[in-house]
């Protein structure tokens, strides 16, 4: 049975959580979730990063899942956008925290939708703020949330092409994506329209995507889950 540290945000009326889809495919494959909430990012910096090499130590895998988006300061821009919302300056501190720390001690990484641009973050790479503004189509497509809704192209020698043979669409609820990509990180897939939709380099796979909420309508989407826990 794997534990796996799965980062929480935010959400609306004083609560912190995830969509249970997260949990649910975890669940299904005999393994549980630790959540680990923002608020860990308020503590001073000696105690947050003992605190993060702690949970690390203490399960098998992290989850980066989605969210609002990553403080643009973190890749040395302003906001230029008024569709940026969501900042969490605490969950973005614990978040890169934690991936430090699964990165040094070997742990499998699964990043989802904002975690993938958290990711593209930490290794220097830059976001999108707003695709719509940036002359790409609209990618929020929350009317499809838990079915796809356009297609992408995988690259064929990827880890992402392995564990998701034949799969060539992606649902699709997001207004940022990678600009520039991050330094030891190789894109793997992109949407029609040239927009980053999955990245990897050993022991990491991040998708643009969102997984957890395709598992029934596609039950090919458990196995990112499935080699997060082997």
């Amino acid at each position: 049975m794997a534990r796996v540290a799965v980062s929480a945000g935010q959400l609306s009326g004083r609560r912190i959580g995830v969509h249970d889809g997260y949990l649910e495919a975890l669940a299904r494959l005999g393994s549980y979730g630790i959540l680990v909430p923002g608020q860990i990012g308020d503590l001073e910096e000696s105690d947050m990063k003992a605190a993060a090499k702690e949970l690390i130590a203490s399960t098998d895998a992290l989850m980066l899942t989605g969210g609002g988006d990553v403080d643009p300061a973190l890749y040395g821009q302003t906001v230029n956008s008024d569709r940026v919302y969501g900042i969490e300056v605490n969950r973005d501190r614990i978040e890169r925290t934690l991936l430090d720390e699964a990165l040094r001690q070997g742990h499998k990484i699964l990043a989802i939708c904002r975690g993938i641009q958290v990711v593209n973050v930490y290794f220097g790479g830059t976001l999108m703020q707003d695709l719509e503004t940036s002359g790409k189509s609209k990618h929020s497509l929350t009317e499809h949330e838990y079915e796809y809704s356009h297609g992408i192209t995988i690259s064929e020698d990827s880890q992402l092409a392995r564990l998701l043979p034949g799969i060539d669409q992606a649902n699709s609820l997001h207004h940022q994506a990678v600009d520039e990509p991050g330094g030891d990180l190789v894109v793997t897939a992109v949407s029609e329209d040239g927009v980053v939709e999955a990245m990897e380099r050993p022991g990491l796979v991040a998708v643009q995507w969102h997984p957890e909420r395709l598992i029934d309508f596609d039950p090919a989407q458990m196995n990112l889950f499935r080699w997060l826990v082997s």
